[in-house]
């Protein structure tokens, strides 16, 4: 073992929460040191894929809504200090049937926080969104606060910003152990050791294998992404085409605009193989993948050739009851839990990464998290 180093707090995990836990503590003066077993901006994980939905009209839970405006504000500020475009807001429209309960949570968020946004019947869509082929019997809410975000560059950036405020980072380094006592925490990589006052963990799917004593009730859950060509790609600009979600018993269906003025992404929600670590996920594509979302192309997007040009697979660290892990980690002094966020995380990174952030330092917390407490599952 080299000699310990000292540090403010460390961040286990350089993904989706981790980079912009490392990016709000640099930016706040703390001594910061990140590791990652991977690079930042990887695809062994949950944060890749060329985008990813960032909305506020949300119908995983109204109590969202405010930590979804404050982190639209922090994505824009990543980007004003950095000069990197992040986030392309040009809208969104979550269509199902009127009464559906995620269909119901997104006119609930639209109407207590007073989101712009416009709602329109089936047949009121269809007319301003012909792309879509909607039904008789849906309804369809459009917001202003929406759009997508590039994943990949989004956790370089964050990482980069970071240490060009100082934050210093491992990158390749595996963490094999944390142990943790009432004057800090140790960190165990293959070769190498340090000693932290705080540490955040923010390892995703890696977290019930880092940190097992928790006994968190985690869940991995293979997702596959999707490619089409476009018949006409020019109908589907970011100018003319907003990101939309269709949720229909429990399982999503959602897309994107063209980032390449050719393909168009899709993807469901959920319904994924279940797996136990992330070095069994399956990285192969399957036709059993493919056809499921084909079939739904081939329902509501008649100006999609129907035949998968690309695919890709993620995965989702699943919670319970479906909500994210923020807070003290049971049991362990001086370490905090950023995450894992059951499968809808990314728009949040920059608002989750501050308060975890505050959480380390002692300071008093932006927003409200007591519905992420990890000793919920312990009650």
């Amino acid at each position: 073992m080299t000699k310990d180093f000292t540090w403010d707090v460390a961040v286990v995990g350089l993904g989706s929460m981790g980079s912009f836990a490392f990016w709000q503590l640099a930016r706040m003066g703390a001594n910061v040191v990140g590791f990652d077993r991977y690079r930042p901006g990887h695809d062994k994980g949950a944060g890749h894929g060329e985008t990813r939905i960032f909305r506020t009209a949300y119908g995983e839970g109204v109590e969202y809504v405010p930590l979804l405006k404050e982190a639209r504000k922090l994505w824009r500020e990543l980007e004003t200090e950095t000069g990197i475009e992040l986030y392309t807001e040009n809208g969104g429209t979550m269509f199902g049937l009127k009464d559906d309960p995620f269909i119901k949570t997104v006119e609930e968020s639209v109407n207590t926080f007073a989101l712009p946004h416009k709602k329109y019947s089936g047949a009121e869509a269809q007319k301003v969104y012909p792309q879509i082929k909607f039904q008789d019997n849906q309804v369809a809410i459009y917001e202003e606060y929406a759009g997508f975000i590039k994943p990949e560059l989004s956790i370089e950036t964050a990482v980069n910003r970071g240490e060009e405020l100082g934050g210093t980072v491992f990158t390749d380094s595996p963490v094999k152990n944390i142990q943790a006592d009432e004057d800090g925490v140790t960190i165990i990589c293959e070769d190498k050791q340090f000693r932290v006052k705080k540490v955040i963990v923010s390892s995703g799917g890696w977290t019930s294998h880092l940190l097992p004593e928790l006994k968190l009730p985690l869940s991995l859950e293979r997702q596959v992404l999707v490619w089409y060509d476009a018949k006409d790609p020019e109908q589907f600009t970011s100018e003319k085409f907003p990101i939309f979600s269709r949720m229909k018993d429990g399982i999503g269906f959602y897309g994107f605009p063209t980032v390449d003025g050719k393909t168009v992404k899709v993807a469901l929600h959920h319904g994924g193989q279940i797996f136990n670590h992330p070095d069994e996920v399956d990285r192969e594509i399957h036709n059993s993948d493919l056809e499921p979302v084909t079939e739904l192309v081939k329902e509501y997007f008649p100006d999609l050739i129907p035949v998968p040009v690309k695919a890709k697979t993620c995965f989702y660290t699943n919670t319970p009851d479906e909500h994210f892990i923020l807070g003290a980690a049971p049991g362990l002094p001086n370490v905090t839990l950023l995450g894992p966020m059951a499968g809808h995380g990314f728009k949040f990174a920059p608002v989750m990464g501050k308060i975890a952030a505050e959480l380390a330092t002692d300071k008093t917390l932006t927003l409200e998290i007591s519905m992420f407490d990890p000793n919920r599952f312990n009650k």
